[in-house]
C-alpha cells in the first residue's frame, strides 16, 4: 500500500483531524489527477464499502449492469459479477486505472466483465443496462460532473426501470466556526498545506470535522433522485437559526447517501475518504444564539459543475452581507 494511503488510514483511526487545501479541479481534470493512494483510500474504506458491496449483493443477479467510474481494481463491477450479474459494462476514463483494471481481471479469470476506456458521455454499448452502478460522487457531491454523466447515461445506456446504486444522494450545509484542532493537528494541516496560513484561505478540506464546531442546523442544499429527471441549475435560498453563541466562520458541507430507505451512509456521522469542504469567510462575524443567517447557493451543472455562494446575518431587524465565494469544480 502507498504510505500516504496508509498514513491518512492511520489518521482515520486515531479520529485525526486536518484541514487541507488543493486546487479545484474539473471532473475531467479529476480523473487526470487521482493518484493511486486515493484508489486505495477509496478500496480500504469499510464505511463507504460497505453499502455498497451489501446493495450489490442483493440488486444484480441475472442483470446486466453499468459501473461508471471502475478504478484500478474494477472494485464493484468485480462484486457485480461475484453477485451473479449476466453481464457487467465497466467504464474508467483513467487511463492508468484502466489498464490496472484490465490486468487485475485477467489475473481472476473474470471474463464477464468488459472494461471500456474513455468517459461514459462518449461511449456506445451493444445493449442497454438494467443497473447503474457509480460512485461519481464528490465532496458536494454534484461536483464530479455526477448529473450530466448520469442523464446521459439514462437517456442513452439505460433500459427506463433501471435500478440505481446508490439510489438517492443529498448534500447538507451547516454554518461553523473554525476547525477546532489541537496542536499537533495544526502543525500537520499547515504542512501538509505547503505551509499556508489556514486565516489566508477561502476553501479548505477537512478531514476529521469536530461536530461540536457546528452554528447551525443541517439544511439540504441538493438532493438527487437518481431515477428522477435533475435540472442542470438550482438557486437555493437557506434560512439558517444560529444555535448557540459563537464566532461564525464559514460553511461546511457534507453527504448523505442513500442505498435504500434504511441503508444510508453520512459523511457528517461517521468518517470516510470523502472531505468535508468548508468555505471560510475573510471576517469572523460573532453570532448569538436565535440569529438567523440567510445562505443563497446557486449552481449550474451543465458543465464543469460551477458555484456561487452568498451569507447574510439578520439580527436586530437588518441583515448584512458577512461572505459570498465562486468556485468551479471540486
Amino acid at each position: 500500500m502507498h504510505p500516504l494511503a496508509r498514513f491518512f488510514n492511520y489518521l482515520k483511526r486515531i479520529e485525526f483531524s486536518l484541514a487541507i487545501q488543493r486546487k479545484h479541479l474539473s471532473e475531467r481534470e479529476q480523473v487526470e489527477w487521482y493518484p493511486v493512494w486515493m484508489y486505495e483510500l477509496m478500496e480500504t474504506d469499510e464505511n463507504r464499502n460497505r453499502p455498497y458491496r451489501d446493495t450489490i449483493r442483493e440488486a444484480v443477479a441475472g442483470k446486466v449492469v453499468l459501473e461508471l467510474g471502475t478504478g484500478r481494481k474494477a472494485l464493484w463491477a468485480v462484486c457485480c459479477a461475484r453477485a451473479g450479474a449476466r453481464k457487467v459494462y465497466a467504464v474508467e476514463a483513467n487511463k492508468r486505472a484502466y489498464l490496472e483494471s484490465r490486468a487485475y481481471l485477467k489475473v481472476r479469470n473474470i471474463d464477464n466483465v468488459h472494461l471500456i476506456c474513455g468517459f461514459s458521455d462518449k461511449i456506445t454499448l451493444p445493449e442497454r443496462c438494467e443497473v447503474l452502478v457509480h460512485d461519481l460522487i464528490g465532496n458536494i457531491a454534484s461536483s464530479e460532473g455526477m448529473i450530466p454523466f448520469i442523464e446521459d447515461a439514462k437517456r442513452r445506456l439505460l433500459t427506463p426501470d433501471a435500478a440505481h446504486i446508490p439510489q438517492r444522494c443529498v448534500t447538507c450545509a451547516v454554518l461553523a466556526e473554525d476547525p477546532t484542532l489541537t496542536l499537533a493537528e495544526r502543525s500537520v494541516s499547515y504542512v501538509l498545506r505547503g505551509f499556508q496560513r489556514l486565516d489566508r484561505l477561502p476553501f479548505v478540506r477537512v478531514f476529521g470535522f469536530r461536530q461540536q464546531g457546528a452554528l447551525s442546523a443541517p439544511h439540504v442544499f441538493e438532493d438527487f433522485t437518481f431515477r428522477q429527471e435533475q435540472p442542470l441549475q438550482r438557486s437555493v435560498r437557506l434560512d439558517m437559526e444560529i444555535k448557540r453563541d459563537g464566532v461564525l466562520r464559514g460553511v461546511f458541507f457534507f453527504l448523505q447517501i442513500y442505498f435504500n430507505a434504511t441503508r444510508v451512509l453520512s459523511t457528517w456521522a461517521s468518517t470516510s475518504c470523502w472531505e468535508k469542504p468548508f468555505v471560510r469567510f475573510k471576517q469572523p462575524v460573532r453570532v448569538k444564539k436565535g440569529d438567523h443567517v440567510e445562505l443563497c447557493i446557486q449552481s449550474n451543472l451543465s458543465g464543469t459543475p460551477s458555484y456561487s455562494l452568498q451569507l447574510a446575518h439578520q439580527a436586530n431587524g437588518s441583515a448584512k452581507r458577512i461572505g459570498e465565494y465562486a468556485w468551479s469544480g471540486d
